[in-house]
């Protein structure tokens, strides 16, 4: 259940591409939405707090309410710190999705609160106002499954979220080629039989899920593909008209042997979708 929502902002507008969207999330859900303003000295904290004051109004003009907060530097440990102390739900920022792992507008802040924390993050990749979309619609959400259970951990939380936004789920799996596994030598006549395996397989496992995430009342369909993790989660995800991705990272076992949180990373920074990204818990501390 989201219940409070944290939204660093750097005063860029930049980084304040996420606001469209933690807005949508504030007012479906009814959660509580806290913004964040990091500063490097006492001298700034006046202006960053009639900077965050100005977007809570605007945001009231909305009919969203939200509670602004500022901060001394220390940019991820101060955004953690912040996420504790109010037991937030969410952590939602504006990211390059350009280079390196998860690059946000302050660096590799989100690379850092990701790894750091337990909590669901959403990045949004960062956008000039005149390319925003005028309103966010979140109608499906495209959740990525690898048939590990660590990749499943990204369902309760995500179900919530679908039921409040009123959105289905697009169950998603990609069938890796086979030629992707060094020194595999399949020999052709049965290349065909194996992937025909490989997909039924697929297909089994999102079944079953599906029918489970439809006794939960939440609307649900499959889709499986051939081809690389990252390139079909980009594809599907705009064929399938998604409004979100949602994924567990760092799950490391199941049909296709996905490594999540490299499929994470390569999602993030290859679509223009926003990403939901759900840590299992008990992996928050760990490299």
């Amino acid at each position: 259940m989201i219940e409070r929502i944290l939204a660093p902002l750097d005063g860029s507008e930049l980084a304040e591409t996420v606001l469209p969207y933690v807005e949508h999330l504030a007012a479906r859900t009814g959660a509580d939405l806290r913004l964040l303003r990091v500063v490097r000295n006492e001298a700034e904290r006046a202006g960053a707090n009639a900077y965050l004051q100005a977007k809570r109004d605007q945001l009231r003009q909305r009919a969203v309410e939200a509670s602004v907060a500022v901060a001394p530097d220390g940019e991820a440990e101060t955004i953690l710190a912040e996420a504790d102390d109010w037991d937030v739900s969410l952590i939602a920022m504006s990211t390059h999705g350009q280079s390196g792992v998860l690059r946000w507008v302050f660096g590799s802040v989100a690379d850092k609160v990701l790894h750091g924390s337990s909590r669901p993050l959403l990045l949004v990749r960062s956008r000039p106002p005149r390319e925003r979309p005028v309103e966010v619609k979140i109608e499906r959400i495209l959740v990525p499954l690898d048939g590990s259970e660590l990749s499943l951990s990204v369902l309760p939380y995500v179900e919530d979220a679908a039921k409040a936004l009123g959105a289905s789920l697009v169950l998603f799996n990609a069938v890796i080629p086979l030629d992707i596994y060094p020194g595999a030598e399949v020999a052709p006549t049965r290349v065909g039989s194996i992937i025909d395996d490989l997909l039924a397989q697929a297909r089994s496992f999102l079944t079953a899920v599906e029918k489970e995430c439809q006794g939960r009342g939440v609307k649900a369909r499959s889709v499986v593909t051939i081809g690389f993790p990252v390139d079909e989660t980009a594809r599907v995800a705009t064929e399938v008209g998604a409004g979100l991705i949602a994924l567990a990272t760092h799950g490391r076992s199941g049909v296709n042997r996905w490594i999540m949180g490299s499929v994470a990373d390569g999602v993030v920074r290859r679509s223009a979708l926003p990403c939901l990204l759900v840590r299992p818990e008990g992996l928050a501390t760990q490299e």
